[in-house]
């Protein structure tokens, strides 16, 4: 009886509706008094666990006359029962499987925030956001012949004052084959590399990776997310440490 018990819990039945299908089961077609009689559950928690085996396909219902009768199912459904339930938790694993990742990015609280801009207004958004988080030191890989395309030096320059008052530093590579003048704060190493070229921007500060084109459909993404972030910084040190080789 004490193993039966345990695996009708270990499905989930209270023990209420344990006693309830069990005594039902042992009398046969019985009226809630005599299965609460039997049980010592009172009327309302024996009615209460009827309707749950019910729902659950445990027990049945026969009016005869005036009088209400329940009735538990064989001990068949029993297992039926309990492959489906097995059938139901399979196909959540599956779905836990598939969201798995998207739970790794909430871990800690940090879903990540994505915001796309198109045009100049991503630029300038950029640049602001950089001011707000006030980085002690920001990380750059970039085109520079083909940024000015996007904010010309006399766009950039109130920025980068406000930049040099805020003492943010700068380790930057960057495909550089026109003149270029840098803030003090920034160590600049070139590209030389003739097979590697590439129209954009990627910026590294704090928890944040913005991403930029210069070429097309001028479109900025910024990313608010320290695992991705310290990805990207991962990336930018190897290839700052391994530069044109």
């Amino acid at each position: 009886m004490k193993n039966m018990v345990s695996v009708f819990k270990s499905l989930g039945f209270l023990e209420s509706e344990i006693k309830t299908y069990l005594t039902t089961l042992e009398l046969g077609q019985s009226t809630v008094l005599e299965i609460s009689s039997k049980t010592k559950l009172s009327r309302q928690t024996t009615y209460m666990a009827i309707e749950s085996l019910i729902k659950q396909g445990m027990m049945t219902s026969v009016q005869k006359g005036k009088k209400t009768y329940f009735a538990a199912e064989s001990p068949e459904r029993l297992r039926s029962y309990a492959e489906a339930k097995l059938k139901s938790m399979e196909a959540t694993v599956r779905e836990i499987k598939v969201i798995t990742n998207e739970l790794k990015l909430m871990e800690n609280g940090e879903k990540p925030v994505v915001k796309m801009y198109e045009g100049m207004e991503g630029y300038i958004s950029q640049f602001n956001d950089i001011l707000k988080c006030k980085p002690e030191k920001m990380y750059n890989l970039s085109n520079e012949d083909m940024a000015e395309t996007a904010l010309t030096s006399d766009e950039l320059k109130p920025y980068k004052e406000q930049m040099d008052r805020l003492n943010i530093s700068i380790d930057m590579m960057s495909i550089a084959n026109l003149p270029h003048t840098y803030r003090k704060l920034t160590k600049h190493k070139r590209i030389t590399r003739k097979d590697l070229n590439f129209e954009g921007d990627v910026i590294i500060y704090k928890d944040r990776v913005a991403l930029s084109t210069y070429k097309g459909k001028r479109i900025c993404v910024l990313i608010e997310n320290k695992i991705l972030a310290d990805t990207m910084l991962a990336l930018f040190k190897l290839a700052w440490e391994n530069d044109n080789k």
